[in-house]
């Protein structure tokens, strides 16, 4: 009779752990999507990058269960989960059309950044002055502009902007338009869109830009960041740099400056004068293969 009443709280007692383990075994359906997404991210990166040499940690099996331990469960828990939420073929469905949809997204993304840093490296900035500027108490600088234009295309002005706390400035702004004088010598404009600036603790990403269509218009102006103060006796603390105004039409090749590279001394920006330096020689004809074999003689 004790041995009978022995083995039935002992079947009572696995029972409830089994059902307890059983409830830890399952995430809910945003984790288990958000970790079906982190596992093809990772999937993607093992099938792009030669990791298997660099050591025992950095092996596949590091990844993966990198990623079961951010979830806090276990390989054998996830089996669990994906048999779970199979179940219901709409609901698992449902599902991997968000993970697909979320890594599409991130393709559109990472392919727009990898464009942008294409274009900023492969065009001419049109701005002139320091790249880095410190707005600070004393020290109200004219980051005004005015540069003559000719190549249609679509004109960017961009710069990463930190406006400290305590910047006193009203309603800091970065506007620029196109300029013409008619024949009575009165002014047009067409505007870009004013951008505000706004406190932050870290830099911030600004730009406005415009297509240039109409050639009667002569000058690109405007300011990389302007404020209504009425007068000068403000604090204003504001920190820009990579200041950029360029139109992926106008290329480096078009200028002459495919054969240079050129490098600010010291990395400073108060230093105006360059050092220039040959292309590195794997880089020298890079963009022009069929330029080459054509100048070539043919072989006998």
């Amino acid at each position: 009779m004790n041995r009978q009443l022995i083995f039935l709280l002992f079947a009572i007692l696995l029972l409830f752990s089994c059902s307890k383990q059983e409830e830890k075994t399952y995430l809910s359906q945003d984790d288990f999507t958000r970790l079906l997404y982190d596992i093809h991210l990772t999937d993607g990166v093992l099938t792009t990058k030669n990791i298997v040499n660099r050591g025992k940690e950095y092996r596949p099996s590091f990844y993966y269960n990198s990623l079961y331990k951010k979830y806090n469960i276990t390989p054998v828990q996830f089996d669990s989960c994906v048999s779970f939420f199979a179940q219901n073929s709409a609901l698992y469905e449902k599902i991997y059309e968000s993970v697909i949809d979320s890594l599409n997204r991130m393709e559109t993304q990472f392919r727009i950044t990898l464009k942008d840093s294409l274009v900023v490296r492969d065009t001419v900035n049109l701005w002139k002055g320091r790249k880095r500027v410190f707005l600070g108490r004393s020290r109200l600088e004219d980051l005004s502009f005015s540069i003559p234009v000719t190549e249609m295309g679509i004109y960017t002005i961009r710069a990463k902007v930190k406006r400290f706390k305590d910047d006193q400035s009203t309603k800091p702004y970065m506007k620029a338009y196109f300029w013409k004088e008619d024949s009575l010598k009165k002014s047009e404009r067409i505007n870009f869109d004013s951008i505000a600036i706004k406190r932050s603790d870290d830099f911030v990403s600004y730009e406005t830009q415009l297509e240039y269509s109409d050639t009667s218009f002569k000058e690109l102006r405007g300011h990389i960041i302007s404020w209504n103060n009425q007068d000068s006796n403000f604090t204003q603390r504001i920190h820009l740099k990579d200041i950029m105004i360029f139109n992926p039409q106008i290329k480096r090749d078009s200028l002459g400056l495919d054969s240079i590279v050129r490098m600010k001394r010291f990395l400073r920006d108060d230093i105006e004068d360059f050092e220039e330096f040959e292309r590195p020689r794997k880089y020298r004809n890079i963009d022009k293969p069929k330029r080459i074999k054509e100048i070539e003689a043919p072989r006998k």
